[in-house]
């Protein structure tokens, strides 16, 4: 197994990657931050959906590239999309309930 295209490259891409993310971040402290704060059940269920799948199909991107396409590993994206599927329900539901714990202190 050649270790620079199988292991340094992706690990240097994904370091090149999260360096350019901080960088932005810091030059932009604003920019990630809501203006107002989400208010009424139906923003709120919208944000939890979003966030989730959003987180959702970064990991299956993730898997893909990294156990599918590099690493060769055939069965890895449909365990993905089970397992996947699977937390990011158990993830929709905690912070459903995290926000009726909010709610309910206020």
């Amino acid at each position: 197994m050649p270790i620079v295209p199988d292991v340094v490259i992706p690990i240097l891409t994904a370091y090149a990657l999260l360096t350019g993310v901080v960088l932005y971040a810091v030059r932009h402290p604003e920019g990630g931050r809501p203006h107002e704060r989400v208010s009424g059940w139906r923003p709120r269920l919208r944000l939890i959906a979003v966030t989730v799948a959003g987180g959702y199909v970064c990991f299956l991107a993730i898997v893909v590239v990294f156990h599918g396409w590099i690493a060769g590993q055939r069965g890895a994206p449909a365990s993905a999309l089970r397992g996947g599927a699977f937390l990011s329900a158990a993830a929709a539901a905690v912070f459903v309930v995290g926000s009726v714990l909010e709610r309910a202190r206020r």
